[in-house]
């Protein structure tokens, strides 16, 4: 019995010659020969045992999945969400959206965030048995100035990308939720402008990325029109992996508590009540914690200093009232909770206190006639793309 491809790769086009192919996994079994997308002939080879035990897990990395981005506002399959004041229906949590893993996690992974999955990785019409499994994903950047460059990020089921989709019905996908990348030409539940009408500009910022090239807009993502600093957060994260509907390698892993203790249940949660972990992913368990650091500015004799605290309460902070909390590295949030203090720019997901700065390319800025020019207080942002267009990026 020997597993076998035909000329055009399937093993529906194979035929049983008695030429093995595939490698001693695949050739174990005749489940083992199907995944490996071959033919089991019956003929040709050695008689099977009498006893088959069960087909061992094929090796790490070798599952693949396909891939694509959503944030479609609805409540999902799996009950990740929680019912907006005054209305009926349920609203994707805001949760959901892609943060930043801890440094030094056992995954590898640069972030953490979620996905609906498609049948094949257990997703199904309510509740079904992949709401909640997680999953380590690798992929590679193929956006042109960007190719190559892997990352490694855990996926938690809190949806279902239904076989009505045929990239979904073909085989193991993530459609990765992405606030502001939702394709309303491919949508099948876009419920954003009746349900979070606040968050419209934010909501189809990021739509028609890489999607017409005829369209002015088809490079253009703008993550700064979301008020929520959560989402502008997870459609930062999301856009800087570059990731175009990759191909990616897969494996089924155990929660990290981070995703694990986000809000997904029934009945759901309500806007007047809503669990902490359906708002925010910031902080699982509502402690902030900060290094102790005293630093002293080049250009002012102002000292700030930071206190360590696993309390529920907001972090000690003495602040020149000149700092503020900056996702693109020039400009301030128009949070004023996250303006505050340092903690809570922290809490909200801010990537740097610091005092604005307008004399530089933002942070996502086109920056194609002037490389030199983004803002770069951490040292962690440079000018990347082509001699046509190229954008202030971290690296």
């Amino acid at each position: 019995r020997k597993p076998i491809r035909g000329p055009d790769g399937t093993g529906a086009s194979s035929t049983c010659n008695g030429e093995a192919q595939g490698g001693t996994w695949c050739n174990e079994g005749k489940t083992n020969c199907v995944n490996c997308g071959g033919k089991w002939c019956s003929s040709g080879g050695p008689n099977p045992p009498t006893a088959t035990p069960p087909p061992p897990t094929p090796p790490t990395g070798s599952l693949t999945a396909t891939t694509t981005r959503y944030w479609d506002c609805s409540g999902g399959a799996c009950g990740c969400s929680f019912l907006p004041t005054g209305q009926s229906e349920p609203v994707h949590c805001h949760s959901n959206a892609m943060f930043a893993a801890p440094a030094g996690n056992a995954y590898g992974a640069k972030f953490y965030g979620a996905a609906a999955i498609s049948t094949s990785l257990g997703g199904g019409n309510w509740m079904a048995q992949g709401c909640g499994k997680c999953w380590r994903v690798t992929g590679k950047s193929n956006v042109a100035g960007f190719n190559e460059v892997e990352t490694t990020v855990v996926l938690k089921g809190t949806n279902y990308c239904p076989d009505d989709n045929p990239m979904c019905a073909a085989g193991p996908h993530f459609d990765i939720a992405a606030p502001g990348f939702d394709v309303l030409a491919f949508s099948f539940a876009n419920t954003c402008s009746e349900r979070e009408p606040e968050e419209a500009e934010g909501f189809s910022s990021c739509g028609n990325w890489l999607i017409d090239p005829s369209k002015p807009d088809y490079n253009t993502c703008n993550c700064g029109l979301f008020k929520s600093p959560i989402l502008r957060a997870g459609c930062e994260n999301f856009y800087s992996l570059k990731w175009d509907n990759p191909s990616v390698t897969y494996e089924e892993v155990a929660c990290p508590s981070e995703l694990a203790e986000l809000h997904c249940n029934y009945p759901y949660a309500t806007e007047e009540n809503m669990p902490s972990t359906c708002e925010s992913n910031s902080s699982t368990d509502g402690t902030t914690t900060t290094t102790s650091t005293t630093t002293t500015s080049t250009k002012s004799t102002t000292i700030r200093t930071t206190t360590t605290s696993t309390s529920s309460s907001a972090t000690t902070s003495v602040i020149n009232s000149s700092y503020c909390c900056s996702w693109d590295f020039a400009t301030c949030s128009d949070s004023v909770w996250c303006n505050e203090s340092e903690g809570n720019c922290n809490s909200c997901g801010g990537k740097a206190w610091m005092t604005p700065n307008t004399k530089c390319i933002a942070l996502w800025g086109d920056c194609t006639t002037n490389r030199e020019s983004c803002c770069n207080p951490l040292g962690t942002v440079i000018c990347r793309g082509s001699s046509t267009y190229s954008q202030c990026v971290e690296n």
